[in-house]
């Protein structure tokens, strides 16, 4: 349990991430992408601009924008599509989650949300990592604050709320 719960913190980080702002200069990695993961991108994401690549050991990622939404698609070393990452609002949240959230982080405030929704069921070790419930097809991850804290939790859309780290 202690390992999936680092690899699922792990997991958010870089979603996280995938869609922060850039304080910097980009990288673009685009050279090192494959032509087949280009394709499936061009191909889920045709109307994607301001595209930044960025290959790692364990995964390709795409940073984009669709219609002035922040998005990242993640894909394996094998080139297979796991999924994307977009910003989303609050209301979007399962309402049972939403109560639980106000109960037990009365007085944090919402830093970021993002949605990472899976290409297909979870089957890969790294999404069946984010997923709580097989049937799950996305997983939201919340950050809040409060003062000098922060919280990071994950929330199903079956209302489950996992808290991922907390400072």
């Amino acid at each position: 349990m202690k390992k999936l719960t680092l690899l699922s913190a792990l997991f958010a980080i870089l979603s996280l991430s995938a869609i922060a702002a850039d304080g910097g200069k980009k990288n673009d990695d685009v050279s090192k992408v494959s032509s087949y993961v280009i394709r499936q991108f061009e191909s889920e994401f045709y109307s994607a601009k301001d595209i930044t690549w960025t290959v790692t050991e364990g995964f390709e990622k795409a940073d984009f924008t669709v219609d002035n939404v922040k998005m990242a698609a993640y894909f394996d070393t094998n080139g297979k599509y796991l999924g994307h990452t977009e910003a989303v609002t609050y209301n979007v949240l399962p309402s049972h989650a939403k109560k639980q959230i106000a109960r037990e982080y009365e007085g944090y405030h919402v830093k970021e949300l993002i949605r990472f929704q899976y290409a297909e069921t979870p089957s890969s070790a790294l999404t069946r990592l984010t997923a709580i419930n097989a049937f799950d097809d996305e997983v939201y991850l919340l950050t809040l604050y409060k003062a000098d804290k922060q919280a990071t939790l994950r929330i199903t859309p079956s209302s489950a709320v996992e808290l991922l780290s907390k400072n």
